[in-house]
């Protein structure tokens, strides 16, 4: 009997040490977690503003912000052609282009690149970007930012009527720009800048009677019409832009942006691009109505 009581204790005893080991298991999962999920929040927010300041000019970000004026302009130079109001068109282009502060449109990128990538992520990203292929690969592209480049480009353009590339180089440009989405992500930029303005030209002219629906179906209008156009471009300008990099390059190039930190790189940077562009719309919309809405 007492030898059947002490093995009742002793099992009574394993199965009590089980179900504490099981807790202690438990909470050492939840600690783990805990801690886990906080160093990476750290880690999110330790990512500094000198490294962001680094990637958004070494990513060409800095460079694409500093365009969107000249794409204001030349849109400008079209919509004065068709203007019922010349004069007006003018002023509300000059409030856009006021509106679009470059400082304050970098800090709206630059909080979003921090929200969105790990200090780890970050430390990768800019030695890929501080890379030797990397540094020419941006070499290349600051011919697009170059005030020569309309002039340079069609220069180019000539030149293939004599010398068209080759079959294998043809091959490896598409994969390019299909691989980064190149037209998509332009497609998106270029439309934001359309629909700001159109929209800031509706603020200061109230008796077109554009309502949004309508606003929203010439964009689709527009965007249907400049899909194909631009994707031609886009090939082209590659062509032209890339045009002292190896095909080897180029390839090792499009590798990049087919891996998950490349990908995300480029949803990254193009939502940051698009934040700032909302950001600037916002702004240009309420100094258009202090200045035409009384």
């Amino acid at each position: 009997m007492v030898l059947k009581n002490k093995s009742i204790l002793i099992k009574l005893a394993y199965t009590v040490k089980g179900m504490i080991m099981k807790k202690l298991n438990s909470l050492n999962i939840i600690i783990f977690l805990l801690f886990a999920t906080f160093s990476q929040l750290s880690a999110a927010k330790a990512i500094s503003d000198e490294n962001v300041t680094q990637y958004l000019a070494l990513s060409g970000i800095d460079s694409a912000l500093e365009g969107i004026p000249a794409q204001m302009r030349a849109m400008n130079q079209q919509m004065q052609m068709t203007a019922k109001d010349p004069e007006q068109a003018q002023k509300v282009m000059d409030i856009l282009l006021n509106s679009w502060q470059l400082e304050d449109v970098k800090l709206v990128v630059s909080e979003h690149v921090k929200d969105n990538f790990t200090v780890i992520e970050m430390e990768k990203l800019l030695i890929w970007l501080n890379s030797d292929l990397a540094k020419r690969i941006k070499m290349a592209e600051e011919k697009a930012s170059a005030p020569s480049f309309n002039q340079d480009f069609m220069s180019y353009i000539a030149t293939l009527q004599t010398t068209p590339p080759t079959t294998s180089r043809v091959k490896v440009i598409r994969n390019f720009v299909e691989t980064t989405n190149l037209v998509e992500h332009s497609l998106k930029i270029v439309m934001a800048v359309a629909k700001g303005t159109v929209e800031g030209l509706t603020v200061a002219n109230p008796s077109q009677n554009l309502n949004d629906e309508q606003i929203k179906n010439q964009m689709a209008q527009m965007e249907q019409m400049m899909r194909p156009a631009l994707e031609q471009q886009m090939i082209m300008v590659s062509y032209f832009i890339y045009d002292q990099l190896t095909e080897q390059e180029i390839e090792q190039y499009t590798h990049f942006y087919q891996q998950p930190l490349g990908k995300k790189e480029l949803n990254v940077m193009y939502d940051g691009i698009g934040q700032a562009l909302n950001f600037w719309s916002t702004t240009a919309f309420e100094n258009i109505a202090s200045e035409f809405i009384e």
